[in-house]
């Protein structure tokens, strides 16, 4: 285990400087961040233990400080380092084997690595207290060269050869270099053999492409460091990949190279293969045959993946040949899913995804007094000295960053996928009230405009509770600036519209055919099914949610109301999720762009001509689209609506201080208990 200082001297000599009075109350909160609250809901089983475990994390994004006003996930990093810390003990006493698994993007989400320049100054350090056993880049790591290059010189070089990056290079002095390893051969501390590969997608779209370079699948192969890996003993393969787990590969030059990489390997040798995916930021398990299998582990510091496997045979091994203790034992098979006859099948695995939360870690550490049936206190010997540590460091790197300024307090939740599009509490119709309030030029706002955003720009749902600045940087982490094309006629709006994919209606004055067209779908009461779009194996499926209930028996025998959260089908069946939630309707997703009107003489009707403005974000689709009509618009139309420093990030902020109540105070979040069904 390397030692680790978590917050470098020279940050909290930097962060000092600012700092103030806030921090004299505020040196160590076991319990979290003090503004978080503990989860009432219990686990509903023991996790199951094989030879080989896995805690798996993914897509963190800068979200170390937790989720205040979300107790199913209101643990910190310093309680994640409590719960592993624990459960190595374990692994030790039973005589297993336990390994660390982080899938990449570790900014781009929370103000906590995104507040600081470079990205990831402060987070960074936090991070790396966990001491994993493989962790790679994610697409968010090679959005800038600048980025990329410092987290080659820092996070890959403080986990040395634990760091993979198959196929991601970046530039430095002029010429292109790995960013961390391509793969990695060790024995664990029982002596199980691995060979890893750490990979990720390739994004062209927000690469910076002349300053890093991620390679197919195909072009790995012909590497001669890949057939030096696959000619070293191995009893099982691990893929950590910032890639979803259950897109196929049909073509290695330009496929999912997660999956590639698995159906490669395959074709050499039938050993036991186990993928660590991301990207998709949701939970999902996905079988490829008897012997191969890949988790997803949620996003945003809201699950750790727990995969027990208990067949992987080695004649290394020098673990309990007999598992030890009354804990569960893995006992599904990806060769017949969860039903039927396994006896001929040896290859016998499990998982879980665990919500992040103390309770939730306590309980599997055995640190939970389940004497009180009501709100389980987590016990004292939960804390670890470094967990405690690294909960100070965060918190005292909140304060000092300014990420606890209180902005005005939500009176119920605004979500993308617990609201229909339409519906109060959707909070892309909170962000078109926002753009309309927030984004008008002084000289011009009079003057009749429509501002276009997109669904990227909301990254995550704000809860009812205190919104602070933290919170701010967690919805909105993109910071792009406004940009306008003055007294654009309302005929050439719409027909550009057209050949953007919204579903907006458009009315001009003297449109005769403004009322063609039914959108009465779009309202407060409902949604058109055609603004929906579905991945496969989604977490959520409603239509489980009884097999949930059904499984496990009330408390005296009353009937419980679980909170809305991930209620996961996977490839092994409904029982996957660790704490019993009701479901949310998390495939619902929004117009890719949409826009809000302001200055309108009439609400309801446009008026012949008005400025259209939008995030530099989208000049190009703009533009694209102007010219397929025959607009005679180019790059000199184009310019700055506000001054640059204004960004997209600062509209809810300046929304939510001018229309949302300052009474801290009397600003309660909904606690587990008051949540009950989404509508």
């Amino acid at each position: 285990m390397r030692f680790l200082s978590v917050l470098p001297l020279a940050a909290l000599q930097a962060l000092a400087a600012v700092a103030d009075e806030s921090l004299s109350d505020n040196i160590i909160h076991p319990q979290q961040q003090k503004e978080a609250f503990n989860t009432s809901e219990i686990p509903r089983a023991p996790l199951p233990w094989g030879r080989v475990n896995f805690l798996h994390t993914s897509d963190t994004h800068g979200w170390l400080d937790g989720h205040a006003n979300v107790p199913s996930w209101g643990a910190d990093w310093g309680d994640f380092v409590s719960f592993v810390a624990h459960m190595k003990d374990k692994a030790l006493r039973m005589k297993v084997d336990l390994l660390l698994i982080d899938s990449g993007d570790f900014h781009d989400g929370g103000g906590l690595s995104d507040s600081t320049s470079p990205k990831g100054a402060v987070s960074d350090s936090i991070f790396e207290s966990i001491d994993y056993d493989v962790v790679t880049i994610g697409n968010h790591g090679v959005r800038t060269g600048a980025e990329a290059l410092n987290i080659h010189h820092n996070l890959s070089r403080v986990f040395g050869d634990q760091f993979l990056t198959s196929n991601v290079d970046v530039k430095a002095n002029g010429i292109l270099k790995s960013i961390g390893h391509r793969y990695r051969a060790f024995q664990t501390r029982k002596g199980l053999r691995i060979v890893a590969f750490g990979v990720t997608i390739n994004d062209p779209v927000l690469r910076d492409l002349a300053n890093t370079e991620v390679y197919s699948a195909e072009w790995m192969f012909h590497q001669s460091w890949f057939g030096e890996a696959m000619g070293q003993e191995a009893d099982l393969y691990v893929l950590v990949g910032h890639a979803p787990t259950y897109a196929s590969c049909l073509d290695p030059k330009k496929d999912n190279p997660l999956v590639c990489l698995r159906d490669r390997i395959r074709k050499e040798t039938d050993k036991p293969i186990q993928l660590f995916g991301g990207h998709a930021h949701h939970r999902n398990f996905t079988c490829y045959d008897d012997k191969s299998s890949g988790i997803e582990s949620g996003k945003y510091c809201d699950t750790v993946g727990w995969v027990a496997l208990n067949e992987v045979s080695s004649p290394a091994w020098s673990g309990a040949q007999t598992l030890l203790g009354d804990d569960a034992r893995p006992n599904k098979t990806c060769a017949r899913g969860n039903q039927g006859d396994i006896r001929d099948t040896p290859y016998l695995l499990d998982r879980r995804y665990v919500d992040w939360n103390r309770v939730s870690f306590a309980y599997h550490t055995g640190d939970l007094d389940s004497r009180d049936t009501g709100s389980p206190p987590v016990l004292a010997s939960f804390d670890t000295p470094l967990g405690r540590k690294v909960t100070d460091d965060i918190s005292k790197a909140r304060h000092l960053l300014n990420l606890t300024h209180f902005l005005g307090c939500a009176r119920e939740d605004y979500c993308f996928n617990c609201k229909k599009v339409g519906q109060d509490g959707n909070i892309y119709e909170l962000l078109k009230d926002a753009l309309s309030d927030t984004v008008a030029q002084k000289d011009r706002a009079t003057t009749p405009r429509v501002v276009i955003s997109n669904d990227g720009t909301i990254r995550d749902n704000i809860y009812q509770g205190p919104f602070m600045t933290g919170d701010a940087y967690a919805v909105v982490p993109f910071p792009n600036h406004f940009q306008y094309i003055a007294n654009m006629p309302c005929s050439d709006f719409k027909k550009m519209t057209s050949h953007l994919p919204t579903m907006q209606q458009v009315s001009c004055i003297d449109d005769s055919e403004r009322h063609h067209h039914d959108y009465s779908a779009i309202t407060k009461e409902g949604h058109s099914p055609d603004l929906q779009s579905h991945l496969d194996l989604r977490s959520v499926m409603d239509d489980h949610s009884d097999d949930h209930q059904a499984t496990f028996p009330q408390r005296n025998g009353q009937q419980k109301q679980y909170s809305p959260g991930y209620t996961t089908h996977d490839a092994l069946g409904n029982d996957g999720d660790d704490t019993i939630h009701s479901s949310i309707i998390e495939s619902e997703r929004y117009m890719k762009l949409f826009w809000a009107n302001a200055s309108f003489p009439t609400p309801s009707h446009y008026p012949p001509s008005f400025d259209v403005v939008f995030t530099n974000y989208l000049a190009k689709k703009i533009l694209d689209a102007l010219n397929k009509i025959g607009a005679p618009y180019t790059d000199k139309d184009v310019v700055d609506y506000l001054p640059r420093a204004y960004t997209s990030r600062d509209v809810l902020v300046d929304y939510t201080a001018r229309h949302w109540g300052q009474d801290i105070k009397n600003c309660p979040i909904k606690r587990p208990e008051d949540r009950g069904p989404p509508n």
